[in-house]
């Protein structure tokens, strides 16, 4: 879009993966990444911030190189845009630090309170997985649903709720503030892929070099290591249709 200059855009509204900070400065693991790529890349990175449901038509309109923000892929998503699938988000349990018990999954909250956030992935498979324990017999979970990650957390922190949900970008972000009051007792759960976005495909062709370099020399996963994100396997590529569901190493709480 501007000579010398990679232009993406970004919604930062999710700390860790995206954010102003309290200094008013764009920081996070989008914005991390996507300095990264544009250094190896002689370009100066910029960004646009901007609406979500606004980035695919502002990128085929060329006044975007690219979506550096978190974008889950789709094969619809990919049918409109070029995507290189690099990472993937996780969710996590966590409980109260008392509770030392092993959770492999939401059933164990059946007749437990479980915190969510409202209108997330997470409350919906909260809520599938309580419908399912009802077809089953068992007792539902019952599901409470909060603004934010930090009014789920409060909820926990306050005894309103057994466990919750939450990214483990966001756990690990929270323990990494010294938060301390709750233990992961789960992570890497419901992996579901994340991937740039690109309209040309010089651009989309030279990220995914740097993408490959940054794998090849450990640079990539050094820089998600940081923020408890999931990287894929590689070599990236531009991909079109369904792709395989993401394998994700939990993190150490």
């Amino acid at each position: 879009v501007t000579a010398g200059e990679l232009l993406a855009s970004i919604n930062p509204t999710v700390a860790p993966i995206q954010y102003v900070d309290d200094n008013g400065k764009l920081v996070g693991l989008d914005v991390d990444l996507g300095n990264a790529i544009a250094e190896r890349m002689c370009l100066k990175m910029a960004f646009m911030s901007t609406q979500f449901a606004t980035m695919i038509p502002l990128l085929k309109e060329g006044r975007t190189d690219l979506v550096d923000s978190f974008m889950f892929y789709t094969p619809e998503r990919a049918a409109q845009v070029m995507m290189v699938p690099y990472g993937a988000s996780t969710m996590a349990i966590v409980v109260p630090k008392k509770n030392t018990d092993k959770i492999a999954g939401p059933e164990y909250f059946s007749k437990k309170i479980f915190a969510v956030e409202l209108g997330t992935v997470d409350a919906s498979i909260a809520a599938a997985t309580s419908e399912k324990l009802q077809k089953e017999g068992k007792p539902e979970i019952d599901v409470r649903t909060f603004s934010t990650y930090a009014d789920v957390l409060q909820s926990v922190a306050a005894g309103q709720a057994e466990g919750a949900f939450i990214g483990t970008e966001q756990a690990v972000y929270y323990k990494h503030k010294g938060v301390d009051f709750f233990r992961i007792a789960l992570s890497g759960y419901a992996p579901n892929a994340e991937a740039l976005a690109f309209h040309d495909p010089k651009i989309a062709d030279a990220v995914v070099k740097v993408l490959n370099d940054m794998q090849q020399d450990g640079s990539l996963d050094k820089l998600f290591a940081r923020y408890g994100h999931c990287t894929l396997p590689g070599p990236f590529k531009i991909t079109t249709g369904p792709i395989e569901k993401p394998k994700c190493v939990p993190v150490t709480d």
